[in-house]
């Protein structure tokens, strides 16, 4: 029996120490851990390793951009700021695609390095659709209702113009409207918000026309028909209002209405 609890003993005393040991190494590990060494020892690992990438020839020699149309140059650079000879592993490329994606024309950008030498950046920048009028001043309006605030280029001045506050969110719906009646948006000049509520028309910046607060696509199709029929036009009509239902609403032009006026006295 003594050998037995000899044994015993000794195993017992072996499980202490084995669990004292693991219990050191985790309590060491913690607070290491906490002291952030080995965070540390993967940094400077990293370094090291980007510093001989470098050595080895993994140096910057180009950075090729495709797809940049409009945005500035010099943000387009800022965002990168690679420089050339640098090692081309230091770069993180997601904080470069974040950085282009800050840029007002870019709508997103994808970044790629392509070793040993080149990081390729494809950039999709946004699409005006309109001119915002606001606070005397003008900005760019994308698909999605983006602002644009880089300062309006006059290539875009071909642009209807909107105006009101909620005016950008609310531009590519009735703009994507007006696409299904091409002879109201071939004459489109503006189109301004009233209340937040509904959208006044100018025609050939002349014609206003009012339109209602819903079935937008109904009072579009009767002003369709009326500029079609020629029932309509810059000289003769200065005001169309299509609020009502069923009903359509015509103010002559001053010039219209003293020539009518003169022809009533003459006859």
């Amino acid at each position: 029996m003594r050998p037995n609890r000899s044994r015993w003993q000794r195993r017992n005393i072996k499980g202490i120490f084995v669990s004292f040991f693991i219990g050191f190494c985790l309590i060491v590990g913690i607070i290491g851990y906490l002291l952030e060494y080995p965070q540390k020892a993967y940094a400077y690992l990293g370094q090291k390793t980007v510093v001989l990438s470098g050595v080895l020839g993994l140096k910057i020699d180009e950075v090729f951009v495709e797809g940049r149309q409009h945005s500035p140059q010099d943000a387009v650079l800022n965002a990168v700021q690679a420089k050339r000879n640098h090692p081309i592993l230091a770069y993180d490329l997601e904080i470069i695609r974040k950085n282009l994606e800050k840029i007002d024309w870019v709508k997103s950008a994808t970044v790629q390095r392509r070793l040993p030498n080149l990081i390729y950046i494809q950039m999709i920048e946004r699409k005006p659709i309109a001119l915002w009028h606001h606070q005397q001043n003008f900005f760019l309006v994308d698909q999605e209702g983006i602002v644009i605030s880089t300062p309006v280029i006059s290539y875009f001045r071909h642009l209807p113009v909107v105006v009101g506050t909620d005016a950008p969110v609310r531009a590519p719906q009735i703009l994507a409207t007006l696409e299904k009646f091409p002879k109201v948006r071939e004459k489109l000049s503006s189109l301004v918000r009233i209340r937040q509520r509904r959208w006044d028309l100018t025609l050939d910046n002349t014609i206003q026309v009012k339109l209602p607060e819903d079935k937008v696509e109904d009072a579009l199709a009767r002003l369709s028909l009326l500029i079609e029929q020629k029932r309509i036009s810059k000289e003769e009509t200065s005001m169309v209002d299509l609020r009502i239902p069923k009903q359509i609403i015509l103010r002559l032009s001053k010039a219209a209405a003293v020539r009518l006026k003169v022809k009533g006295k003459e006859t």
